[in-house]
């Protein structure tokens, strides 16, 4: 039964539902999904700055304290540095993605190893600020197969936007991040303090365009099947 705009309709309920109420609740179940996508949007992106800002500004502070101790303590420096700090960008973002256990070991693992090895291959072909870009270029495509991953086991749409959406964020976040530190490097004085609130700009700017990317689509993704019920979807 359908009347007019103002009337009712009992098509497919079994029981009567005003159809002017039924419109305002529509858009209120919009506005409810909306407000969801846009939380865990900010969710991801903050995780995502927090996670490169603090590791890429704990490498800067190593690096630099270790390099005047000669090539062996350089060495240290990048091997140790480097791993714990995207070892921290994997914790961060799994916080929010919250994508299991096992995942998380695996995914904190490659990340780790091979951020570092994309890291020194910059380092000895290119140089610097090749080195920092390659390195987290990698930790995004990394995440993007962790999130294509668990998305494909979910049989869950997303998965292939949700690689890609990582993979050309971060893309476009290490560029960002490596334009801002050369764009803000002359400026700073020498001292380890210094080189590290540099790094830790660089990753936050490239944590925030790759967070920002990337969460977009994570938002409407990731969570669809987890969308807090609403009391006006009930109509």
């Amino acid at each position: 039964m359908t009347l007019g705009p103002a009337g009712w309709s009992a098509e497919g309920t079994g029981r009567r539902v005003p159809v002017a109420a039924a419109g305002r609740c529509s858009s209120r179940s919009w506005l409810v999904a909306m407000s969801w996508n846009a939380q865990k949007w900010t969710q991801v992106t903050l995780s995502s700055v927090a996670g490169l800002g603090a590791g890429q500004a704990f490498v800067g502070l190593v690096v630099d304290a270790l390099e005047d101790r000669g090539s062996i303590g350089d060495a240290v420096g990048h091997l140790v540095g480097l791993p714990l700090a995207f070892a921290a960008f994997v914790v961060a973002m799994a916080a929010v993605l919250r994508p299991g256990r096992r995942t998380v070991v695996s995914w904190l693992l490659a990340t780790a190893v091979g951020s570092t090895v994309a890291y020194l291959a910059g380092y000895a072909f290119a140089g610097p600020p090749v080195d920092f870009a390659a390195s987290i270029l990698l930790a995004g495509l990394i995440l993007g197969v962790v999130e294509w991953r668990a998305l494909h086991r979910r049989s869950a749409s997303g998965a292939g936007r949700c690689l890609a959406s990582a993979v050309a964020g971060y893309t476009l976040g290490a560029v960002a991040g490596v334009a801002a530190a050369v764009a803000i490097a002359p400026h700073l004085p020498d001292g380890a303090l210094w080189y590290g609130l540099l790094t830790a700009i660089l990753g936050a700017v490239a944590g925030a365009v790759g967070g920002a990317v990337n969460g977009y689509v994570l938002s409407r993704f990731w969570w669809a099947s987890r969308v807090p019920a609403s009391p006006v979807a009930q109509w």
